[in-house]
């Protein structure tokens, strides 16, 4: 058993639950909730956990579900305050040892003791050295939160931030192949479109595009929904969906392979 009273497999166990639910993952902030779950779990006493990840102009907090609707809330709507907005500036890692003897951060010590918290750790969630996000843990007691359970914290933290880091990469790739497939998909649309018209009005491929264009201003109608309406006109059918092979183990695109190289 580790000092702050948590068994290492205990540890083992909450981060390859925290690699299970986060790394296979493209929908990154429906995960948040396990996590703070997880994390929980890993802690002696069971601490109240929030996650809490920082999208720019948006920022998204969970808590794990043993917190009760009003903290909740508070969680949610405090985290860019107090010390929750001094981790995700600094990248550092803040505790407030006891909130009824804290004089930093305004009216936030007494909103949190309202809601029966005594003590806070916050924890930032790294990508190299620039915060993504941050754990937030909330005790009843005073002192919650002693250098071992700290260091616990920090293990966790250090483990979630490298796993969101990469959910958010894949997830990222992955918007970015649905975009370039839509965008693929549009296309072929339109060079059968264009096909057809060229052959209707025995016209170069340029004609055919300013026809097609001329109409898509006028009616205000994007130009793939024109494209559309000329093949259905034409075969009586819908445009059959483009078809998208994944790249497999020999496609040079998936080893890394780049021309010239």
């Amino acid at each position: 058993m580790s000092k702050d009273g948590s068994r290492p497999d205990e540890l083992a166990v909450g981060f390859a639950q925290l690699t299970a639910v986060v790394l296979p993952t493209c929908d990154v902030e429906n995960s948040l909730r396990d996590i703070a779950v997880i994390t929980s779990r890993m802690l002696t006493g069971r601490p109240t956990v929030g996650v809490t990840l920082d999208r720019g102009a948006a920022t998204v907090t969970v808590t794990s579900a043993d917190a009760h609707t009003m903290l909740s809330g508070e969680i949610e709507r405090t985290a860019r305050l107090g010390p929750g907005g001094e981790t995700l500036l600094t990248a550092r890692s803040v505790t407030v040892r006891d909130v009824r003897t804290e004089r930093r951060w305004g009216e936030y010590p007494a909103r949190m003791l309202a809601h029966g918290v005594r003590s806070i750790h916050f924890e930032p969630l790294l990508t190299g050295d620039d915060p993504i996000g941050a754990l937030s843990l909330y005790s009843e007691s005073a002192d919650g939160f002693d250098t071992h359970a700290r260091e616990t914290i920090a293990l966790a933290g250090l483990h979630t931030g490298m796993l969101l880091s990469a959910a958010l990469h894949t997830a990222h790739q992955t918007e970015l192949t649905v975009q370039l497939q839509s965008a693929l998909a549009s296309r072929s649309v339109i060079d059968q479109a264009l096909g057809m018209v060229m052959a209707q009005r025995r016209c170069g491929r340029d004609h055919a595009f300013s026809v097609l264009s001329t109409i898509s201003q006028h009616r205000n109608v994007k130009l793939v929904d024109i494209a559309v309406e000329v093949i259905r006109a034409v075969t009586g059918s819908p445009p059959a969906p483009t078809h998208f092979d994944p790249p497999g183990p020999h496609d040079p695109a998936a080893r890394g392979f780049r021309p010239g190289a």
